[in-house]
């Protein structure tokens, strides 16, 4: 039963969709031309794998866009049109590129990233799209300011959602910042700011409200976009032209290519990564609770939680939301292999015992821009990579594994020229990613102008004038914000996003369960368990950077470092507290704080994991506060 009255018409749905793909194509057209402006303007055919990929690209999004709306508009396939609707929100740019570029760099360990994902979009389908959809909330903030009336509450809503929907933002724009520099050969601080730019111009061309008809078809892009290369080289290395399927061949070959590699002194171990070598970047503590901390959080994700589930009916919601984990799986289980082709692409690169001055052409590409480093050094020719093996103390003829070093989250980026297929391809992949982080951004920025309690429009006309300038306001804030962050890049795009969804699922799971299961549950559960969830977690993982000597002090039984980890760190606390003042006493401290931050954590919980701890706190606090203070007014 719906917490309030009605929804509204599907009249005015319909018109606010229709007004909402009109301004999106519009902006998304007015790019394109921008684009075939700067390519033409460029000239020469060879610069058309820059300029000319934009154009083309967006043009093919928006072409896809429109019949998409008009399906969508004629009711004639809801729930698939909502599905590919999560499923673009779901992995946005940022995981697009991410989860690729983790299972480059960790192997095993970075499947975590996908079977997360994929574990969120099962409890969305299960636990809270139904619920959700009978609810009549048009989005997760209304929903907890009907379940759960209340100033503060909203205020602690809007911080949660704020930090977590910028985390997602940085993601977005790292992942547009590489393209950019890819593309435009801009360096990564002014690619991201043009991107930024791209991000605000469609929010204040589309409003606030809907995303689903655009966001939809965008997902067909991006699948494309890493179907193509995968699929030709699957049927041309295996005969198989289902990813899936070669996957397994790709994974026993690269093993016994780098087992050979190690047999000829070709690779170190200390580099290397085995692929199916499991626990090696994270303990399975870690692991697992990366894991839990996805799921909860795709599950209760803000800009997941708006049109394509709102104003439907249960059965709707629920099939719309199994679309959505449908069409989630099939881009993650492409992921795998394309990490998996891109290390074999350079491992045979090694074999084949490459001298420096022999390398591909796509090296010196990406070398001139930062993202690979040939013997510690960036590199933009033949003689530069020469030169920079040469000065190595022990440089030989020919390559070794080590002396390549691959940014993790170009992998799915470059794969198309690791691989030495089509150019093109690599185009394909740009524009996709590109147009994901843009029109996806709009849903996070929307949210976040919803929890502010500017509404949620289906278009910008449709908002007063005050309304849409306040929220153009908050949107240019969060986007500076979340621009000047990503400019550092101080962490993987996989890593930054997921902390955005584990912020979420720390503040908002628990909360929204109750809202939508637990009758009991009143406002000040709902405190309580927003304040000890996200607190626990903040709380954790500052003590753990900023104050690790104090934190294991206190809490080394809990710790993982065990008998001797303590040990360690009463000789090194000791001989600081003998240093004398000064650079020698410094040094003590520093050597000190190094180890406590190695050891100082319960049970070895660390990162995103860190949810373990922060979900049943928040779950136990939310429960006892609601059963010991008076019984909520209104339930569903």
């Amino acid at each position: 039963m719906a917490l309030d009255g009605s929804f509204g018409s599907e009249t005015s749905a319909s018109a606010g969709a229709s007004g909402t793909a009109g301004s999106a194509l519009f902006a998304l057209m007015s790019f394109a031309f921008v684009g075939a402006v700067l390519a033409a303007g460029m000239g020469a055919s060879a610069l058309w794998g820059d300029g000319g990929y934009w154009a083309v690209g967006i043009f093919a999004a928006a072409a896809v866009a429109l019949i998409a709306g008009v399906r969508l508009l004629r009711g004639g396939a809801a729930p698939v049109a909502g599905g590919m609707c999560i499923a673009t929100d779901t992995l946005t740019g940022a995981f697009f590129l991410g989860i690729p570029g983790a299972i480059f760099a960790s192997g095993h360990d970075g499947l975590a990233y996908g079977l997360g994902l994929g574990a969120g979009g099962l409890l969305m389908q299960l636990v809270v799209a139904p619920r959700f959809a009978r609810s009549g909330a048009v989005s997760l903030p209304d929903l907890i300011r009907r379940r759960f009336p209340g100033r503060v509450v909203s205020l602690l809503t809007l911080a949660i959602i704020t930090v977590s929907m910028t985390a997602l933002l940085i993601g977005g724009l790292t992942a547009a910042g590489l393209v950019g520099m890819r593309l435009l050969g801009l360096d990564f601080a002014t690619a991201t700011v043009a991107a930024a730019l791209g991000v605000l111009l469609c929010f204040v061309v589309r409003g606030t409200g809907g995303t689903a008809t655009v966001n939809g078809l965008l997902y067909a892009l991006l699948l494309l976009a890493l179907l193509l290369p995968v699929v030709m080289l699957s049927a041309q290395w295996y005969g198989l032209p289902v990813p899936q399927l070669a996957y397994a061949n790709s994974l026993w070959q690269l093993q016994g290519m780098e087992e050979n590699l190690l047999e000829q002194d070709l690779a170190d171990p200390a580099y290397l990564t085995p692929m199916m070598t499991a626990f090696l970047s994270l303990s399975p503590i870690n692991f697992v609770g990366l894991i839990l901390g996805l799921a909860t959080g795709v599950a209760v994700l803000p800009s997941l939680l708006s049109v394509p589930l709102a104003g439907t009916s249960a059965r709707n919601a629920r099939h719309t939301a199994l679309w959505g984990l449908g069409f989630v799986v099939l881009v993650l289980t492409l992921a795998p292999a394309v990490a998996t082709h891109a290390r074999q692409a350079i491992a045979t690169l090694i074999a084949d015992r490459t001298a420096a001055g022999d390398l591909p052409a796509w090296v010196f590409t990406y070398g001139k821009l930062g993202l690979v480093q040939v013997c510690g050094q960036a590199v933009s020719t033949a003689s530069m990579a020469a030169q920079s093996c040469a000065a190595l103390p022990d440089a030989g003829t020919a390559l070794r594994l080590q002396d390549i070093a691959v940014d993790p989250d170009i992998a799915a980026l470059a794969l198309p020229e690791i691989a030495g297929l089509n150019g093109a391809l690599t185009g394909l992949v740009a524009i996709a990613v590109m147009a994901a982080v843009i029109v996806t951004a709009h849903a996070l920025l929307g949210v976040i102008a919803d929890a502010v309690g500017l509404g949620s429009s289906s278009s910008a006309a449709a908002q007063p004038r005050g309304l849409r300038l306040a929220s153009y306001a908050v949107a240019a804030s969060v986007i500076a914000a979340g621009t000047v962050l990503a400019t550092l890049r101080f962490g993987s795009i996989a890593e930054i996003a997921s902390w955005g969804v584990v912020i979420a699922a720390a503040g908002l799971f628990p909360v929204v369960v109750a809202a939508l299961w637990f009758r009991r549950a009143n406002t000040w559960g709902a405190l309580a368990g927003m304040i000890v969830g996200t607190g626990a977690l903040a709380a954790y993982v500052a003590a753990q950077h900023y104050f690790p000597v104090p934190f294991f002090e206190a809490t080394a039984p809990l710790s993982r470092g065990g008998v001797s980890g303590l040990e360690y760190f009463n000789e090194l606390k000791a001989a600081w507290l003998d240093a004398e003042p000064g650079a020698a006493r410094e040094a003590a401290w520093e050597a000190l704080n190094v180890h406590a931050r190695s050891v100082a954590d319960w049970w070895g919980i660390r990162g995103p994991a860190t949810v373990l701890l922060a979900l049943p706190l928040g779950f136990l606090a939310l429960m006892i506060v609601s059963l010991v203070t008076p019984r909520p007014e209104t339930a569903p």
